[in-house]
């Protein structure tokens, strides 16, 4: 091969943005260009500045132009390949790296026929000098640089600036290049990357990196053009430097392993044997039209007119409103007009949820499963379980064999152990978390320039000096100390499980962060496929090239084409001859895309201005919160602003949704919805007073200890004022309120801007909103109401609804934490034969029957009563009621408050019973038809607690007068007590937020009822009694008996519940997703096999069936007579009998069989007796759930 042949051609896409006066000055936005400014991170400050500040004019109205006229020409920006611009960890637990782009780009200006107008440049993208770079950029950090004449990296933020471009041109001022590196040892040594000085925006937004990856072309002394012409060509200083070379370094990889994982494809395939040396770039873009003095060159930018806005919770929520709104404005007679069910389905659809919605309760599952989505996931912690790896299990129907977590007693010890261990290792985790967002935030308010007199930098220096031991910064280094301990004790005791076990790792439900609210964009033009011939699209990949299929003639190595034979090219690679004679071949085919003034959507900066909603204001319904009474506090708005990418999220889920439903033709064209969207990101954060934003990292042993918490800026508020101290930080406690959209600007990659609103405009804007986010009746201000959107009250930090099983007798105790417990009080089978409950112990077995009795009443027009009384169940040995005081404590005080309330009570229970268990289906697992006629399911008397749980300590106001009062929080959150004073920073854990137990309309919904602590005078239901005369007993779940908990995770309330054991029982806040409790198996399944439902008949008339003589000795006589079919299980009867001689009656068994209408000579006669059918093994079919 010819010299370097062994380099891959990869595709870049070109843009050239022709700037002139007209372009400037046009209306609605024109340019949005700002420099980032790194001696703020001197100051421990964000480089960028807030939105629509400090930006750089590129034009005055009204003035003379004559300064801004250096802005004009065309500007060519390249875009780096995909796989260039992906950060990702090398080693497992180690920080995000991106891997290094090429530092030399080659620009060439050609226009047909026109020889004096050839220029070329070469861009020494990592050229670094204060005076003579170009970009705004900071040194790349390294520890420990002693000469940085060797070196580009340096041990503390220096600022410079990056880029520069070199004339090579035929003209005077084109002088010969070579590589600096050759001479220069400080060049050496490679370090830029996509994200240059660590900005995410580096390599897309063309103001930061002029000279990097674009150039400005002024085109001096060419002040119009019709047709211009760019190649770019882009190489690695040093090729053993760059990607492609690390990738292959592995003793394992391979050319095609490496490719595929870039995501790159040879057309034709690899050679055999051939490995690349080199990656070269290369780009085209042709026939820009160029005219100092003519109009705006026709574009795709649209007119703010055309742009419509919605805002939702989710951006497929905002979609949905808006695809509705315009459905609606249609004529009827257009032919699109779409039902309310369609839009349902159509949010369905690109949430995912599709299956859902067609499913059972689909309608509440799927608004269930849309609203968790508002929320984002952290994780919640851990929770661990033993399995039986001997494949033996527990002896089904034993019930001995029930116990807590399937296991033996001592293996049910050793993992309450285990788990006593992990959750102190959890909860440690997450105080350790606050406390080193607190020295982060003490960190950076000590760098700042200004501080309050109250405080001193002494003061804060103190606080974030390691060697002081009443500080902060020890307390987070003795937490860190206490975290590993609390790890290797953890690993310590799960290295030996117990023998014939397998130990399995669960995790616990996450903590909920409600997400900031979307915005959806249509009409911005930001859809439009760029280059798709270069992509190949994404299924196919980006395809590269060999040297070899290379056209239009001009080999590697070879001479420059004659057009280009003017520039002063001796150090530029052997390709560039090839691709430019290539670059010659496609201009004289056309075979090259013609070019059209980019517009390419890239940031939107926004501000909403919000008015709070007092706490107070607001009513839950049952689902969600509605602003009922009072005002806003209109004293004190709060504005926020904010910058962040634009994305084409709804073509995803749309068009996944729709892939995935086998509509591939319409999930294409979903891919072309002109649709960009994007969260109010840091709008929550704010109200919180946080920026969570990442930043600078503390140098030095203060790094080690924030680790990954510096994210987590402090907004402190303003200053103190002179005679009024300390200021209102714009801490919010909660969020809840209203906002309107203040300013809204789409800025594209090139600085180009569309003004939607700005700042100081005199109306405000009207967006479409989402369901979730549009308000009532009220409204922060009485005028423009339109552009108002509501957030319906949420916590400011993660938090979740615990919904735990404690044991029955002791509440303090987590079944998960403690062994031989069990949250199961008993277990109830309703009689619809004989109206009754029968009652049964946890692991099955039987108590007994609490049922209407008649005894002498005096006062009664017959002389007979009607009283509740308690009979003991076959096998039982509780004769009486008082006998389960001790044993069975919760499933005592229910019964003995019910007998004390007497037969009607008893009527409102089964009437409400019967009413709740039409509404819930669990899917039948017990496939018994005929048990419907005679016996309800099975239900489950269990204990639980209910309380809200934040995530470490409550969030504070982060205000300057708190900004050293770190220990408070977490003081409160070891030893404060709910109901006691709470401190002014954590007022809002005062709050208390009301939990809808049970859901009637929702068939999957296992709850009855339940009675709150230990009060058993009241069952609160989701079904009312049918009954005549209600006696009160039974109340309908509502506002005035749902239980009300601040969220402070100290708060709990202990419930009983009353459940069908198949179902889940679901806890529904609005503040945090929907939550739901479901009896884990291990209490269930033996306990399903071991009950045996017994039917009281007396008297009934029996005969015995002789047995054949061939019967073992001691085999009970059968009874014949009559008694109900059933597929499953089998009937006994069970009588009690007082032997002779015996002082105790014992119950005695016989099996049973069906009379019928043949004459048996050889039987007994008849006999009357009283006792009960039994019926074994009646629910095998729910003992496997």
């Amino acid at each position: 091969m010819a010299d370097r042949d062994d380099t891959l051609i990869v595709p870049v896409t070109v843009d050239a943005l022709v700037v002139n006066q007209t372009l400037r000055q046009q209306p609605d936005g024109g340019f949005r260009r700002w420099q980032p400014n790194f001696n703020l991170l001197r100051h421990n400050r964000t480089p960028e500045p807030d939105p629509f500040t400090n930006e750089v004019p590129w034009s005055a109205d009204g003035k003379d132009d004559t300064e801004y006229k250096k802005y004009d020409g065309v500007y060519v920006r390249w875009e780096l390949p995909e796989a260039l611009r992906r950060g990702a960890a090398r080693t497992a637990g180690g920080r995000t790296e991106f891997p290094l782009v090429p530092n030399r780009w080659l620009v060439v200006r050609y226009v047909k026929d026109q020889p004096q107008r050839l220029a070329a440049w070469v861009v020494e993208s990592d050229f670094l000098d204060p005076e003579k770079g170009t970009s705004r950029f900071v040194h790349p950090f390294k520890a420990g640089v002693q000469d940085p004449s060797v070196t580009p990296f340096r041990s503390t933020v220096i600022t410079t600036k990056a880029g520069r471009a070199l004339d090579i041109g035929p003209g005077p001022d084109g002088a010969a290049w070579s590589e600096p590196a050759g001479s220069d040892a400080s060049r050496k040594e490679l370090f830029l990357t996509a994200v240059g000085p660590g900005l995410m925006t580096f390599h897309a937004y063309q103001p930061y990196h002029e000279n990097v990856f674009s150039l400005h072309d002024p085109l001096t002394g060419i002040d119009k053009a019709d047709a211009v012409d760019y190649q770019v060509v882009g190489w690695y200083s040093d090729p053993e430097q760059e990607e492609l070379r690390r990738l292959l370094t592995p003793k394992d990889a391979t050319v095609a392993g490496v490719l595929a994982g870039l995501g790159w494809t040879v057309d034709g395939g690899l050679p055999d044997g051939w490995t690349p040396g080199s990656t070269t770039y290369s780009g085209r873009v042709a026939g820009v039209a160029w005219d100092r003095n003519g109009g705006i060159p026709a574009s795709d930018r649209p007119d703010k007119s055309g742009v419509t806005i919605a805002v939702g919770s989710s951006a497929d929520e905002a979609h949905t409103a808006m695809t509705a709104l315009a459905h609606a404005a249609l004529p009827e007679d257009s032919g699109n007009a779409l039902a309310p069910t369609d839009h349902a389905l159509l949010h369905a659809l690109s949430s995912g949820l599709t299956d859902t919605l067609d499913g059972p309760d689909g309608e509440i599952r799927t608004a269930q499963e849309l609203h968790k989505g508002w929320f984002g996931q952290v994780p919640g912690g851990y929770v661990w379980r033993l399995a039986d790896a001997t494949g033996q299990g527990n002896a089904s129907g034993d019930p001995k064999s029930v116990t807590w977590s399937g296991a033996a007693p001592e293996q049910e010890r050793w993992l309450a152990g285990l788990n006593a261990l992990q959750d102190a290792h959890d909860k440690k985790a997450r105080e350790l978390a606050y406390l080193q967002q607190r020295l982060y935030a003490l960190w950076f308010t000590h760098g700042l320039p200004i501080i309050p007199r109250q405080y001193t930098r002494e003061q804060l220096r103190a606080e974030i000096d390691p060697a002081n031991p009443q500080g902060l910064a020890a307390e987070v280094a003795r937490r860190q100390t206490e975290l590993a301990e609390a790890e290797r004790a953890v690993t310590a005791y799960k290295a030996t499980p117990p023998a014939g076990c397998e130990l399995r790792r669960e995790a616990l439900p996450p903590f909920w962060q409600v997400t900031d609210p979307s915005v959806v964009l249509a009409g911005t033009k930001g859809h439009t496929a760029a280059h798709a011939a270069l992509s190949g699209g994404a299924k196919a990949g980006l395809p590269v090239r060999l040297p070899g299929q290379i056209t239009g003639g001009v080999p590697v190595g070879g001479a420059l084409p004659a057009p280009f034979a003017g520039l002063k090219a001796d150090g530029l690679p052997p390709v560039v001859a090839a691709l430019l004679g290539e670059f010659l071949d496609q201009l004289g085919r056309n075979a090259l895309p013609q070019w059209r003034q980019p517009w390419k959507p890239l940031l939107y900066q926004w501000q909403v201005r919000h008015w709070n909603v007092p706490y107070g204001n607001w009513e839950f319904d049952g689902t969600r919160y509605q602003w009922q009474r009072g005002e806003a506090d209109k004293d004190h708005t709060l504005d926020v602003t904010g910058r962040r990418f634009l994305v084409p999220l709804l073509q995803q889920t749309l068009g996944g949704g729709l892939d995935r439903h086998g509509a591939g033709d319409a999930a294409e064209d979903a891919g072309d919805l002109d649709l960009l969207s994007q969260k109010l990101d840091g709008l929550t954060d704010r109200f919180a007073g946080r920026d969570k934003a990442p930043n600078l990292s503390p140098p030095g042993a203060i790094g080690d200890l924030v680790g990954d918490a510096r994210g987590h800026l402090a907004h402190r508020g303003p200053l103190p004022v002179p005679f009024e101290g300390w200021q209102p930080s714009g801490f919010s406690q909660i969020r809840a309120g209203q906002f309107a959209m203040a300013a809204l600007s789409v800025v594209d990659e090139f600085g180009q801007a569309l003004d939607v609103l700005l700042p100081g405009d005199a109306d405000y804007l009207r967006p479409v909103v989402g369901d979730s986010l549009l308000p009532g009746e009220k409204h922060a201000e009485d005028v423009l109401t339109e552009r108002f959107v509501q957030l319906p009250p949420r916590l400011l930090q993660p938090a979740r609804l615990r919904f735990d099983f404690v044991d029955e007798r002791q509440d303090d105790k987590l079944v998960d934490l403690e062994a031989g417990t069990t949250p199961v009080c008993a277990w109830i089978i309703p009689s619809y034969v004989d109206r009754s409950l029968l009652c049964y112990a946890p692991d099955g077995t039987p108590l007994g029957e609490l049922r209407l009795k008649l005894r002498a009443d005096a006062s009664s027009p017959d002389g007979v009563g009607t009283v509740l009384g308690w009979d003991a169940l076959p096998d039982s040995s509780v004769r009486t009621l008082d006998d389960l005081a001790t044993a069975r404590p919760q499933l005592y005080a229910f019964l003995r408050e019910l007998v004390a309330k007497g037969p009607d009570a008893f009527a409102d229970l089964l009437s409400t019973v019967d009413r709740a268990l039409t509404g819930i289906d669990p899917g039948n697992p017990y496939g018994d038809e005929v048990l419907g006629a005679l016996l309800g399911r099975p239900l489950a008397l269990v204990r639980a607690r209910l309380g809200f749980e934040l995530e470490g300590p409550p969030v504070a106001d982060p205000g300057w007068q708190y900004a050293l009062d770190w220990r408070t929080p977490l003081e409160w959150d070891a030893h404060g007590t709910t109901g006691q004073d709470v401190p002014d920073q954590i007022a809002h854990v005062a709050y208390r937020w009301p939990v809808r137990l049970g859901n009637a309309g929702q068939q999957g919904d296992g709850l009855i009822g339940y009675f709150t602590e230990t009060d058993y005078s009241a069952f609160h239901a989701v079904a009312t009694p049918d009954t005549e005369t209600p006696t009160g007993y039974v109340s309908e779940i509502g506002e005035a008996n749902w239980p009300r908990l601040a969220a402070d995770s100290k708060e709990h309330t202990h419930l009983t519940l009353l459940l069908d054991p198949q179902a889940a029982v679901h806890a529904t806040t609005d503040l945090l997703p929907v939550t739901d409790l479901r009896l884990p198996a291990r209490f269930t399944r033996n306990a399903m096999a071991a009950l045996k439902p017994a039917l009281r008949l007396s008297p009934v008339l029996t005969t015995a069936r002789k047995l054949p003589a061939t019967a073992p000795a001691g085999t009970p006589e059968p009874l014949a007579l009559p008694y109900p079919a059933s597929p499953q299980g089998t009937w006994d009867w069970a009588e009690l009998d007082l032997p002779d001689g015996e002082t105790t009656a014992r119950w005695e068994h016989r099996p049973i069989v069906q009379t019928d209408q043949h004459a048996r000579l050889d039987e007994d006669g008849p006999v009357v007796r009283t006792g009960f059918l039994r019926l074994t093994n009646p629910f095998d079919g729910g003992a496997a759930q």
